[in-house]
């Protein structure tokens, strides 16, 4: 069933129209430096034909394909980026590994590993991100419900902490202080329960997003918790408030856009969420490295532990593979959007 989020994403045709135009229409260094307008022009190639490929293709190969087309949108970002000077544009290596590819005992347990040169990090530096922490393992069922779309059908037994949607509502003021209100969804069921026992458990929960630093409960009762029923699912709704630097009189939209730059924007100017730090990170993750390391660890399982993945993707048997189509159905329509935006983005440093 189609969302009011959905209904406000460009269609793929729109979103690779506008991918199309930049082959002739990008800004900075991609239009400067014809070594780097060569490589953008031809990743860009590739990746909208590693994209075609997957989308024609079932389970057990569209995991290499689309993770190959997001490899080349990954080496155009790069070219059109100006955080990247004299050669440190060019690629080289994935810059992640993989361990545990015995996924007999479940998808979530394979890990993805990091390191500090290659691809990956060098990615997250062409846009301005903070790379992951080089040698921490993480398991795909951490990097799971860091993807927003993945969690309409989640992978069993991933326990991650997840990107949560970050919706801005009014500004209140008690005394000098002003508050912005958010509501943040998906909160695991789990730090409720454990709420009721526990008053710091909100609290350790929320600090795990940089995003959400200086938060309160209330302003009013600070001990009070504005929990709202989402019915009887796996997550709930919270209710909290960030400290404003505003006065008033104020705008009556101030608020939420003040508050809308506190967040991570995921797939549009107020396609808003509060993604979560890992391992010694300072700030949150950037959503295209959870997709990338995602990717990455299920394109290593479908290329070299084919009969394992025939078994993960078996959807009359394993309890994964609903999961696994389900994002890699996403990543078709996703990877190419947020591309898209972080290509307008690093080009117009």
């Amino acid at each position: 069933m189609a969302t009011w989020r959905d209904l406000a994403m460009p269609s793929k045709r729109e979103v690779w129209r506008e991918l199309r135009g930049l082959r002739t229409g990008v800004a900075g260094p991609a239009q400067a430096t014809a070594q780097r307008r060569a490589v953008f022009v031809a990743a860009l190639e590739q990746a909208q034909q590693f994209t075609e490929a997957a989308e024609s293709a079932g389970p057990a190969t569209r995991p290499v394909q689309i993770f190959y087309a997001l490899s080349q949108f990954g080496r155009a970002i790069a070219a059109a980026s100006g955080l990247l000077g004299q050669d440190k544009w060019r690629l080289k290596g994935h810059g992640i590994g993989t361990r545990n590819l015995d996924a007999t005992q479940g998808l979530g347990l394979v890990e993805v590993v990091p390191t500090a040169k290659g691809s990956f990090p060098t990615v997250a530096r062409a846009m301005g991100a903070e790379p992951l922490e080089a040698q921490n393992p993480l398991t795909l069922g951490e990097l799971w419900p860091l993807i927003p779309e993945a969690q309409t059908v989640p992978l069993e037994g991933a326990s991650g902490l997840p990107a949560m949607h970050f919706a801005p509502g009014g500004l209140i003021h008690r005394g000098d202080e002003m508050w912005c209100r958010i509501s943040l969804y998906p909160i695991p069921r789990e730090v409720r329960v454990k709420s009721e026992t526990d008053r710091k458990a909100v609290d350790s929960f929320l600090a795990n997003y940089p995003s959400l630093r200086g938060w309160s409960h209330t302003p009013d009762a600070p001990e009070t918790v504005l929990w709202h029923d989402r019915g009887n699912g796996p997550a709930e709704e919270l209710e909290v408030f960030l400290p404003s630097v505003l006065a008033l009189p104020v705008d009556t939209d101030a608020g939420r856009l003040e508050a809308l730059k506190r967040s991570t924007l995921y797939r549009g100017p107020s396609d808003a969420y509060a993604f979560p730090a890992l391992g010694s990170m300072d700030g949150p993750v950037h959503p295209l490295l959870a997709w990338w390391a995602v990717l990455f660890g299920l394109s290593i399982l479908a290329r070299y532990e084919p009969a394992s993945w025939a078994e993960i993707i078996d959807i009359d048997n394993s309890s994964a593979a609903n999961a696994a189509e389900h994002l890699l159905d996403q990543a078709i329509v996703v990877v190419p959007h947020m591309a898209l935006m972080a290509i307008k983005d690093v080009s117009g440093r």
